[in-house]
């Protein structure tokens, strides 16, 4: 079966990774990865706790440090290079020769990033004498991947393929973007990306600036997320051996309801049963965590003008708001307590639940009960309400609520506004 990588920026996100059904996870450490900036990421010392997380659960993990590296920062690689060494993390994900070689004399397996922008036979027969794997630049299509693929194993080359199946795209595809360089003098290829390519634009006459162009679709740089769910079965065919999910910025719920779609799909493919239909399930759920419209991207050959974004941030069809945070479980009954700070809360919404240990948990707030008793609605007060999975005290209480086009575009320049971090997008 092909394995299925997911991306955790924090502990909360690895949990619903590894319970999304996760074959692998892969994450950042802070300051030497591709979402250095808008990521919480990991610290050096968190490293043997995800690794054990991930192998007591028998998932393999894989640390990314593919960013450009400076001299004065190969210390600080060596060591996270032996942490890893010294709690079996299964690889670390690369494009810059001197952390490859770096982990070769350390015995360190390598993935080779996608940042390398491997393309053809020729890059991938002299990164097989690196890695164990590499993730391929994102302008193949599936013909160009399964010729390569085919002509390696004619070679006798033992190497894997990894491909990105769903996620954000960059306008500059395998990453070598310098607009946030050149504006803000912190640089994309370091994991500071701004996202600028994801502003409105206009063309301004420079001898008469009263003269301004304001294109149909204003966001021209800024392309739909992948979404491969619908040719999954092609990208089967072609012999790859592992689908990567991006979203090392995105929250527990993208990541769990996302790996999950995948896994099942990926079952799905295993037995024969991959339908229209189930397809058409899927791509509801997906469309209902962030996302800025969904493209196929270059697999099927060279993207049409269809997949520009027509907005800055996400057109999800949900949003969550936070309510509260867990004070008490009671496991016997099944019984959770919760100290309500926002928003109100009401019999019958859509709940959500994350935490570090409990990662992503959504259901329905069934009975609420308070000091008054049962109630309909209750806002800035305890609640007791039931939930069918293990929470945990100071996991975070959210309401799921359906987004109108208006209510995205408010959401969207509130809380995914380039300077704000992950960390606020999740809350």
């Amino acid at each position: 079966m092909v394995e299925l990588v997911a991306p955790a920026g924090d502990f909360e996100t690895l949990a619903a990774a590894i319970e999304g059904g996760a074959d692998s996870v892969y994450f950042g450490i802070k300051g030497l990865n591709m979402r250095s900036f808008s990521a919480e990421n990991f610290q050096i010392e968190d490293i043997g706790k995800v690794a054990k997380k991930c192998h007591d659960s028998n998932v393999k993990c894989f640390i990314a440090l593919n960013t450009l590296v400076y001299n004065h920062e190969f210390p600080r690689v060596e060591k996270i290079l032996k942490e890893a060494h010294r709690h079996k993390v299964d690889a670390i994900i690369a494009s810059d020769m001197g952390v490859i070689q770096l982990a070769r004399e350390i015995g360190i397996n390598c993935h080779i990033s996608t940042q390398a922008s491997v393309s053809n036979i020729f890059s991938a027969r002299f990164y097989a004498g690196f890695a164990k794997r590499i993730v391929l630049a994102r302008e193949l299509s599936l013909e160009q991947i399964k010729a390569m693929k085919n002509d390696l194993k004619k070679e006798g080359i033992n190497v894997g393929f990894e491909v990105f199946v769903h996620g954000a795209l960059c306008v500059a595809e395998s990453g070598r973007c310098f607009m946030s360089q050149f504006h803000n003098r912190i640089s994309a290829n370091r994991g500071q990306c701004l996202h600028e390519c994801r502003r409105e634009y206009k063309i301004t006459d420079v001898e008469d600036p009263r003269r301004e162009f304001v294109i149909d679709n204003k966001n021209i740089m800024s392309p739909k997320d992948l979404c491969a769910l619908p040719i999954l079965d092609k990208l089967v065919d072609t012999g790859i051996d592992a689908f990567k999910i991006e979203g090392r910025a995105k929250g527990p719920e993208y990541v769990y309801k996302v790996t999950k779609v995948y896994k099942e799909a990926i079952k799905s493919i295993e037995e024969g049963t991959f339908t229209k239909e189930k397809i058409a399930d899927w791509l509801e759920v997906l469309s209902s965590v962030y996302n800025r419209g969904f493209t196929t991207n270059f697999m099927l050959g060279t993207p049409t003008n269809d997949s520009w974004a027509n907005s800055y941030g996400s057109i999800a069809k949900t949003a969550k708001k936070y309510v509260g945070r867990i004070t008490n479980y009671y496991s016997k009954i099944g019984i959770a307590v919760a100290e309500l700070e926002d928003h109100e809360l009401c019999e019958g919404d859509t709940i959500a639940i994350t935490g570090p240990t409990t990662g992503f948990y959504e259901g329905t707030a069934g009975s609420i009960h308070t000091e008054r008793g049962e109630v309909r609605t209750a806002r800035k007060e305890e609640v007791s309400f039931p939930v069918q999975k293990t929470v945990r005290k100071n996991d975070r209480l959210f309401k799921i609520m359906k987004m109108t086009e208006a209510e995205q575009r408010i959401e969207n320049y509130e809380t995914h506004e380039p300077f704000k971090t992950a960390k606020r997008n999740k809350n």
